[in-house]
């Protein structure tokens, strides 16, 4: 390997460890709301795809 390739691999990785992050957060705020919890974690879902696509969509960039 060389040298990009392993600054890509390590940028890849924080992002993957920031969007880890980022469900965890989400799935807290969700558990402390007053909806449903099918509804609550359905959006959450849909925000963990939304974070998910912004960051390939940088990584490809």
């Amino acid at each position: 390997m060389n040298q990009w390739e392993d600054e890509r691999m390590a940028a890849n990785l924080r992002r993957a460890i920031e969007l880890t992050e980022l469900g965890l957060s989400l799935r807290r705020s969700v558990l402390q709301q007053d909806e449903p919890q099918g509804d609550a974690m359905a959006k959450v879902m849909r925000e963990i795809r939304r974070a998910k696509e912004r960051a390939w969509l940088k990584n490809s960039s």
